[in-house]
């Protein structure tokens, strides 16, 4: 791995990393994971012949530092890219996403552990004046922000990032390696308009929070008032909250969990598995009769 540079990007959930890694999975010199489940590392990369291998995951049960620190620990060099967005727009449309259930267990964290994750990674960034990329800044202004992104990572422009010529089945770690599932609906449509600039259009980055409990508003805009100044976010927005919407998210629980669907389904068929093996003893039984 010590001829080959490793780019290791990570995001809020929600927080448009995906768009921005088939960008950079469009360039000639690049390939590698479009979108890395939040619960699992990729360990290798045999499918990757390109110079330059890509790794983007979003930051839940693992943050940033936690993958950079397993990667140098498997011979690779990362080099760091952060990806940011208002943390508002970013939480309201997590909560309605099957996998931003408030959980309790490592695949399924609570909500604001996985915000604190990031926020401990955006202040290692800032601290370290490493590249960050404006989720705000791609929509109004693709090109410029990707070129920026470019000169501070070290790369040369390559238009590839803009006009996406390559197809989904070229990317060595693409949406079918884990299952559509792990994709948003948001970036399927995205790279159905066939290039960044008929994908990234103005709506993406309005706020939206009728669907937010105004606890977590609050504390949204305490926790990350730094972040918000420094990126130039509004200090405070308008919370107009739909009448259903309860003002207090529930607490962390383990119904909803990807946990709890396993081990539901895994007692489902111990049971299954029991019933058919005294039925086939009851039939042995019988022959044997």
């Amino acid at each position: 791995t010590s001829t080959r540079r490793m780019i290791l990007c990570a995001g809020l959930q929600s927080g448009g990393t995906t768009l921005i890694s088939w960008c950079f999975l469009q360039r000639r010199d690049t390939n590698g994971v479009l979108d890395t489940p939040s619960d699992l590392i990729q360990p290798r990369f045999e499918r990757v012949r390109e110079p330059i291998v890509w790794v983007k995951q979003t930051v839940a049960s693992f943050g940033w530092l936690d993958l950079c620190e397993t990667y140098c620990d498997l011979g690779w060099e990362p080099e760091p890219l952060l990806v940011v967005r208002d943390v508002r727009a970013a939480y309201s449309s997590l909560i309605k996403k099957s996998y931003g259930v408030n959980g309790t267990t490592a695949e399924d964290p609570p909500l604001r552990m996985r915000f604190r994750r990031f926020l401990r990674d955006w202040e290692l960034f800032r601290a370290r004046g490493w590249p960050i990329i404006k989720f705000e800044d791609l929509v109004l202004d693709h090109r410029a922000t990707l070129a920026k992104a470019c000169k501070e990572l070290s790369l040369s422009w390559d238009e590839s990032m803009i006009s996406w010529p390559k197809e989904s089945s070229e990317i060595a770690y693409g949406k079918d390696n884990w299952g559509k599932k792990s994709i948003q609906e948001s970036f399927e449509r995205s790279i159905q308009k066939g290039n960044l600039a008929a994908a990234t259009m103005q709506d993406r980055v309005e706020m939206r929070l009728d669907n937010l409990p105004g606890t977590e508003l609050r504390w949204l805009e305490e926790t990350f008032s730094d972040y918000n100044g420094f990126h130039h976010y509004p200090e405070k927005v308008r919370h107009t909250p739909r009448g259903n919407i309860p003002a207090d998210i529930p607490s962390p629980c383990y119904q909803g969990t990807a946990r709890e669907w396993y081990h539901t389904e895994m007692d489902k068929l111990a049971c299954e598995n029991w019933r058919l093996t005294c039925e086939n003893e009851k039939l042995r039984q019988q022959e044997r009769a």
